[in-house]
């Protein structure tokens, strides 16, 4: 967004640099960007800013210094620390004392999920994600047009992805699923959240205590089997922090991510078109949609500096909160040629920030990345016509503004080719 388009707002973050201008930022529109990111990328790159809260932050905005703050482990994940900057008065930012958030406990955590979670091991289940994509846009097709994107395929998804992997049985996906949605659901109390999460701890460690006796091949048996160099296994509590970070990030965020990329190429026609007329451009596809369109609202995340440690020349003081706007910093022009446009041509997509960076990068980013070129690739090759079924302002979207997704994608195809398709050639394999 041009400066020009905004003067009042550009004019009133520069005269309050030093007390700290509200964030987070509004925005009229769930899918834009704020026109103050690029302004203070230019002008400001490190500023202070004040939380809802009364809590003030820095804030990062360029790519290098957002990578640079990521990377460096002397800024703590834990925001529990004392200090730490509250985006209200009754949240924080999340990470709030967890043991796991820093080294050497998460370096040795994260080492042993890596031995369990490799990249072969999720690339082995690229065919069965195959199948259930088919499964569900079947019944979506069967059902006609117009359908839902976010019930039909976005939410179930990567939440039977997840069971299977981690090693739920079949009969229990549903009662599975609506656990950790509920517990995940920003819609609900917080005793109806609480009653979910302590069902779906239960239900986990039975799960454990039944693999410990019986081993089983899935994600679950071998956390449970993996072991370090000095013996040591994942003990109860681990086992237990890896599978809710798997859901977590795994579940809401992919089926988020999914919604979002398909808005993304339905506001953006001519790139939808490039798309069906090359299909190869889909890895390329995928990629620009996350660094355009990343999941959340863009609010950012937090860390928190142990230290005295300079950030692009800026000095953080010891014990402050700095948020780095991963949103704003995919689309830094200096790292990004013209990087407000969305061009699924983009050969450096693939450097976005969106799964992190440093120790703490994403270690599910590659079964996010299959499962979004599955169902895209998929979607467009077996509804010919796709598109948005409503006016664009018509896509309601959660409340939530740090975990701001769209809750329905209403579209349209057109059918009878839909039902021919089901019989061709599938040129568009990845």
């Amino acid at each position: 967004m041009a400066e020009s388009a905004c003067p009042h707002h550009f004019t009133e973050i520069d005269s309050a640099a030093e007390d700290g201008c509200p964030y987070p930022f509004v925005k009229a529109d769930p899918m834009a960007m704020p026109g103050e990111f690029a302004w203070l990328r230019e002008h400001r790159p490190i500023t202070r800013v004040t939380l809802p809260s009364g809590d003030q932050a820095w804030l990062v905005t360029r790519y290098d210094d957002v990578k640079a703050v990521l990377s460096d482990t002397r800024f703590s994940r834990d925001l529990g620390r004392p200090g730490a900057a509250r985006m209200s008065t009754a949240i924080g930012f999340g990470n709030s004392g967890n043991p796991f958030a820093d080294p050497p406990v998460h370096t040795r955590w994260r080492g042993l999920v890596a031995k369990a979670f490799t990249p072969r091991q999720v690339e082995h289940l690229r065919p069965r994600v195959r199948e259930i994509v088919d499964e569900l846009i079947d019944q979506m097709i069967d059902t006609g047009s117009p359908a839902e994107l976010m019930e039909g395929l976005a939410f179930p998804l990567p939440i039977k992805v997840l069971c299977e992997m981690i090693g739920v049985p079949v009969e229990d996906h549903v009662r599975f699923r609506d656990w950790v949605h509920d517990m995940l659901s920003s819609s609900l109390t917080s005793e109806q959240r609480s009653g979910a999460a302590m069902a779906l701890i239960e239900y986990s460690r039975a799960l454990t205590v039944a693999k410990r006796d019986e081993p089983t091949d899935d994600l679950l048996g071998r956390l449970i089997a993996v072991r370090d160099e000095n013996d040591g296994r994942l003990d109860d509590d681990e086992l237990f922090i890896t599978i809710m970070t798997l859901l977590v990030a795994g579940y809401k965020t992919t089926a988020a991510q999914l919604g979002k990329a398909m808005l993304t190429l339905f506001r953006h026609p001519e790139q939808l078109a490039a798309l069906r007329d090359d299909p190869s451009l889909i890895d390329s596809a995928v990629e620009e949609t996350l660094r355009y369109s990343p999941p959340g609202g863009g609010v950012g995340i937090s860390r928190y500096a142990t230290a005295d440690l300079e950030v692009g020349g800026v000095v953080i003081p010891e014990g402050t909160t700095v948020i780095v706007a991963r949103h704003a910093a995919n689309r830094d022009g200096a790292h990004f040629p013209d990087g407000e446009s969305f061009d699924v041509r983009r050969p450096t997509a693939n450097q976005h920030l969106t799964f992190g960076a440093g120790p703490a990068f994403c270690f599910g980013a590659p079964l996010a990345r299959m499962e979004l070129r599955i169902a895209i690739e998929t979607l467009l090759r077996r509804m010919p016509g796709l598109r948005l079924a409503v006016p664009e302002d018509q896509v309601p979207w959660t409340e939530d503004t740090a975990a701001q997704a769209p809750e329905a994608v209403p579209i349209a195809w057109e059918t009878e080719m839909a039902i021919i398709s089901q019989g061709a050639s599938n040129s568009w394999r990845i």
